[in-house]
């Protein structure tokens, strides 16, 4: 009578029977390990996959000298990940070996995979595929794939000649804006990582994600770096495409890629440096090249949250509700997020002040959408979780709706506009105008709205909590700053005298003065003072921890070729740069205090290109040169 593992029954008969003490090691080493789900498999699958890989062993000279766990955990497993079980050996062989024949070293071998093998298959990154963790045939097949899939194909490929490979990844970047996976080789004595499909003349240990996985979090499930393991471990791989699946094994990697600050800087640094250099019009082609295949992505990744009007992030869900107003221009619809009031009170109530949010506004031209706040607390609209949110909404606009996003505006009524006020000037660089209705500000000051149009619109008897008398001070403030600095702070303070909480509508006309400005991506001047959320950007400064605290100030500015910083709160910055900034093809002085801390041209690379749409999926803030500077 058959039964389950007569697969498994049979590939030890196999190796009992011809493959001696080594085979039969190997065998009995997959069927400890195996997956419950593999339990099933085909005897030829098994017995071909452990000839193959024993083979593999005695024809490459890297391959003989692998240790034997490194060659039973890392080279022998039929499969990667969770992908679909196949007999890929035979194929992916045939593929590879003709492209690793003139290959002395095993560094060598895995470079000619990466530069050669994606071509010959004609496999390359697209997001229009069946399922991100496609197994070979399938992604052969569809000439496409993921980052998964295109590092499935890598491990398979290293594997096949005799090369210890893994799977490597993170469920959540450290921002929670998306997951990655890469693939991880055992080079020189050593596990070194590269891209999948994206060969790098300069060696391993490079690719445009190296600034963000030394951002990781040790220890961190969701935000640590893992790498897949055959032997059975106490932790699991991050699936993202299917998160309750623990049944992958892993091991944790994060300090392979973590440091202290000064490597997160260098990690920039070397990417800024790290390619060819580029002219300006061929680094704005590569940027729009690269933006459509991170747009793709994002498309894929947001559109069920899109479609089911609910976007995820931090733990949190914004459900949304949505209004279409006049054709779009050729440059694609605007954007309105508007917030609703209420606040410390129980949901019905919030439910009804969303309800009547959806309908308190209509611009010309737009659409229009109001996001219920994910909590029904007081500070519904300015703790943590709302920027990345945000973000997320904005993003599947931009991607999936063909919003301009240059075209986006912020605003918000009572509780909504105590999250304007918040919101405004930490995420200034995400908006064309905002508008404050009815609001408190808290703690927060105007200063980060240099760049950032702003209104505000208060009843002059609306007395609650002093938001009239504040209004009058931020008028005061806002005009004061105008004043010192002609060329920043366009606002428009009306306070209706007469009227309490609610203007009666009147504060309407703040749509047509918010359609008239559209983004201005690269200021001449950035004003940058954190909140108690802070960023790692505003417009063209980036900062990592732990200069990303609270209140600290920066200060930058362009004139001519002369970058001016001016903070004495952080001590290192990453410059994002553009030809929309400054001339890149001369050189640059960059002075901190009054004190030069660089000198000299900064090339546009493509790996500047990738670092900046990877940590901002915004072509209009798409930077092609970077630099990392220091206070002096």
């Amino acid at each position: 009578m058959a039964t389950q593992e007569d697969g498994w029954d049979a590939l030890e008969a196999f190796a009992r029977e011809g493959l001696g003490a080594e085979g039969i090691e190997a065998a009995r080493f997959l069927r400890a390990h195996r997956p419950a789900r593999d339990a099933a498999l085909p005897a030829e699958l098994l017995t071909e996959n452990l000839r193959l890989a024993l083979a593999a062993r005695d024809r490459f000279p890297w391959a003989q000298g692998v240790t034997e766990e490194l060659f039973l955990n890392d080279v022998l497993p039929y499969a990667v990940l969770d992908e679909k079980r196949e007999s890929w050996r035979p194929m992916i062989l045939e593929l590879t070996a003709p492209v690793v024949a003139e290959c002395k070293t095993a560094a060598e071998a895995v470079q000619a995979i990466n530069r050669d093998l994606y071509d010959k298959i004609k496999v390359h990154y697209n997001t229009g595929r069946k399922r991100p963790n496609a197994c070979a045939s399938e992604s052969i097949a569809q000439g496409r794939a993921t980052c998964t899939g295109l590092t499935i194909l890598f491990v398979e490929a290293c594997r096949s000649v005799g090369i210890p490979a893994r799977a490597a990844g993170v469920f959540l970047w450290h921002d929670d804006r998306g997951n990655h996976t890469w693939p991880e080789v055992w080079v020189d004595g050593r596990w070194q990582f590269t891209g999948a499909d994206e060969f790098d003349p300069k060696g391993l240990n490079r690719g445009w994600f190296v600034a963000d996985a030394a951002r990781a979090t040790a220890g961190d499930a969701k935000h640590g770096v893992w790498a897949s393991s055959w032997a059975t471990s106490e932790t699991s791989f991050p699936l993202a495409w299917a998160p309750k699946n623990t049944a992958v094994a892993a091991v944790e990697v994060t300090a392979r890629y973590v440091g202290d600050e000064e490597k997160v800087a260098d990690a920039l640094g070397q990417l800024a440096g790290g390619d060819e250099p580029l002219g300006e019009e061929a680094s704005q082609r590569l940027l729009m090249e690269i933006w459509k295949e991170r747009k793709e992505a994002l498309a894929a990744d947001l559109s069920a949250e899109a479609e089911a009007r609910a976007f995820e992030a931090a733990g949190q869900t914004l459900r949304i509700k949505e209004r279409v107003f006049g054709e779009a221009p050729k440059s694609g619809h605007s954007l309105w997020i508007s917030m609703h009031g209420g606040g410390g009170a129980p949901a019905e109530l919030n439910d009804g002040q969303w309800e009547n949010q959806i309908n308190l506004y209509e611009p010309a031209e737009g659409i229009y959408v109001a996001p219920r706040a994910p909590s029904d607390t007081w500070n519904l609209w300015h703790q943590g979780h709302i920027d990345p949110l945000f973000d997320r909404l904005i993003a599947a606009y931009v991607t999936l709706r063909g919003v301009d996003p240059d075209r986006v505006y912020l605003m918000g009524y009572s509780a909504g506009g105590d999250g304007v006020y918040q919101l405004a000037p930490r995420m200034a660089d995400r908006f064309a105008a905002a508008s404050m209705m009815a609001g408190h500000p808290n703690e927060t000051k105007p200063d980060g709205l240099r760049n950032l149009p702003f209104a505000l619109f208060m009843g002059g008897k609306d007395g609650a909590y002093d938001r009239n008398k504040i209004a009058a001070r931020w008028k005061e403030a806002l005009a004061s700053l105008r004043d010192a600095d002609p060329g920043g702070y366009d606002h428009e303070v009306t306070i209706f005298p007469e009227m309490g909480h609610w203007m009666q509508r009147e504060d309407r006309v703040a749509l047509p003065w918010m359609a008239a400005r559209t983004r201005r991506a690269w200021p001449d001047r950035v004003v940058w003072l954190q909140d108690d959320v802070a960023h790692d950007r505003l417009y063209w400064l980036g900062a990592v921890e732990p200069d990303r605290n609270p209140r600290a100030r920066v200060v930058a500015s362009v004139e001519d070729q002369t970058i001016d910083i001016t903070s004495g709160s952080v001590t290192r910055l990453t410059l994002y740069l553009h030809d929309r900034l400054i001339d890149l093809d001369k050189a640059i002085s960059v002075r901190w205090n009054g004190e030069e801390v660089f000198s000299g041209e900064v090339p546009r690379t493509r790996a500047a290109i990738e670092t900046s749409l990877s940590g901002r999926p915004d072509p209009s803030l798409g930077a092609t040169a970077l630099l990392v500077i220091e206070r002096p």
